[in-house]
């Protein structure tokens, strides 16, 4: 969220849309986002916040994912937010910029 903030700043356009967003993971040199812990806190904690978006690591689509226990924290506490995978800082990137456009 650190480097998608940044990146934000960084441009002329608003990411965001306005909308309230949040996610986590680490991002390595490469762009790469990698698994941590307290994902299903996080969701929590977003959703009391009214986020819109939450990303979550994919980890490549592996059982048991960051994005897969999001997702089901998501459901079991009955939240509107849209839980999205990202395996890239360029995924949650691209989808913001989609998600703009569909605008």
């Amino acid at each position: 969220m650190f480097a998608l903030e940044i990146y934000d700043q960084l441009t002329e356009v608003d990411l965001t849309n306005g909308l309230q967003i949040a996610g986590t993971g680490e991002v390595d040199y490469d762009g790469n986002v990698h698994r941590i812990g307290g994902i299903d806190k996080k969701v929590i904690a977003a959703d009391k916040e009214g986020c819109a978006i939450f990303f979550a690591p994919n980890e490549g689509g592996r059982k048991d994912s960051n994005y897969e226990v999001a997702r089901k924290t998501a459901e079991e506490i009955g939240t509107k937010m849209k839980v999205v995978p990202v395996d890239t800082f360029y995924d949650a990137l691209h989808y913001l910029e989609k998600l703009a456009n569909e605008k």
